[in-house]
């Protein structure tokens, strides 16, 4: 925060003012636009780790997101996932994973094995995108005319998908 106070506050100053112009207010308005967007993505990192780090959320998630089939789940130790929100900030975090074990499997002795992160599952964030961030690739991909024209209007709002258009794509049909 103090961070952000710092940045904002050297944008706000008005000195200089015979040198201003339409451009140098476009200018400050974009830099207090994009301070704001990394400031957003940090609150949600700092959310997404008090989240991850209460047992409380982590067992709520595993009730949630449990298989009411003939499955039994075990934790299989803890996986570390990057996520990325708003602003273009990745937050990394260390997730217990669970394994599904079908109890009738095809093969005598062997198990299908199939794990995942019940904590993103709950949030929605299975694919490395807040749900915010899922929406506006979505969004911005389907009116866009193309997925590079999307793309582009993406990193102006802070949040860079790779260059390889088959992701946003992706995310748009899924």
């Amino acid at each position: 925060m103090s961070n952000f106070k710092e940045k904002v506050t050297k944008l706000l100053d008005i000195t200089n003012l015979s040198e201003w112009s339409a451009q140098t207010f476009k200018a400050r308005e974009e830099e207090i636009r994009n301070i704001a967007l990394t400031l957003a993505g940090e609150c949600v990192a700092v959310l997404l780790n008090k989240l991850s780090n209460s047992q409380s959320a982590l067992d709520t998630a595993i009730s949630q997101t449990e298989s009411k089939s003939n499955q039994s789940m075990r934790k299989h130790g803890n996986y570390v996932r990057h996520i990325l929100t708003v602003g273009n900030i990745k937050v990394t975090l260390s997730l217990p994973y669970i394994v599904e074990r079908n109890k009738q499997s095809h093969q005598k002795g062997k198990y299908l094995k199939l794990g995942f992160c019940p904590f993103l599952k709950w949030l929605g964030i299975e694919e490395g995108l807040t749900p915010h961030v899922w929406a506006t690739i979505t969004k911005y991909g389907a009116i866009a005319s193309s997925f590079e024209a999307a793309r582009a209007i993406l990193t102006d709002w802070g949040i860079n998908v790779s260059k390889n258009a088959n992701r946003t794509h992706h995310i748009s049909f899924w």
